[in-house]
């Protein structure tokens, strides 16, 4: 009886031994494909982070030279050369006076990670909390300027082609001169308070759209550095 006890017990010890081995092959298995998910979900943050920043660099530049020509042409006196600096051409000015400017970072790789439950894989807080200001409240943020000047858009847009077509006949005619057209622009501008105003408010919306877009930039930094640091440590 002794002898079939011990034989029974070695057996159950090495079956125990056997599925303790196999689960703890099977747990560093798992671990490893986490760790190997987790790196390329980093890694491709930090890629989409750098798309981001080259974004919204070219929006900076571009919104700071709205500001510049709706400054220029707001003054008592016309700098022609001073605008002409901002807008190389007519085209250049009519957009800012009919079109609004879109808010589109590419974000594909972070909205794929939302709908895939990847960000799962994401152990770092300081992560998790850069892509929720970033992707929400920051983004929220400019993205609610961008709403705001389409309405703005849409009153200057009555008030020139109701009082002045001349302003949008002669952004499309090739016989008109840039400084014609500017010297005509701004003499409508200052002796128009209605123009004015709107253009004023349009301004206002604009220099706040570019302190917001400065708000989201602080924010990914913030996000690439924990990125580059969390990299490092995995």
């Amino acid at each position: 009886m002794k002898k079939y006890l011990v034989k029974y017990s070695l057996e159950f010890l090495v079956i125990v031994l056997g599925i303790s081995i196999s689960f703890w092959l099977n747990q560093i298995t798992v671990e490893g494909e986490i760790k190997q998910q987790r790196s390329r979900l980093l890694e491709n943050l930090l890629l989409e982070v750098e798309e981001i920043e080259k974004y919204c660099a070219d929006r900076l530049k571009i919104w700071n030279q709205d500001v510049e020509i709706y400054s220029k042409l707001l003054e008592e006196n016309l700098d022609l050369e001073a605008i002409e600096g901002s807008a190389i051409s007519k085209s250049r000015v009519e957009y800012n006076l009919i079109y609004y400017r879109d808010f589109s970072p590419p974000i594909n790789r972070y909205i794929s990670a939302v709908n895939t439950g990847d960000l799962k894989y994401i152990k770092s807080q300081e992560i998790i909390d850069a892509l929720t200001r970033l992707h929400n409240q920051n983004f929220n943020m400019v993205q609610s300027t961008v709403e705001y000047e389409k309405s703005l858009k849409t009153k200057l847009i009555s008030l020139l082609t109701s009082n002045y077509p001349k302003i949008i006949i002669n952004g499309e005619d090739n016989n008109v001169s840039m400084e014609n057209y500017l010297e005509y622009l701004h003499k409508i501008i200052l002796k128009d308070e209605h123009i004015r105003s709107e253009l004023l408010v349009q301004m206002r919306y604009f220099k706040t759209r570019v302190s917001f877009l400065k708000f989201y930039l602080i924010t990914l930094d913030e996000l690439k550095f924990a990125l580059n640091e969390e990299l490092n440590i995995n």
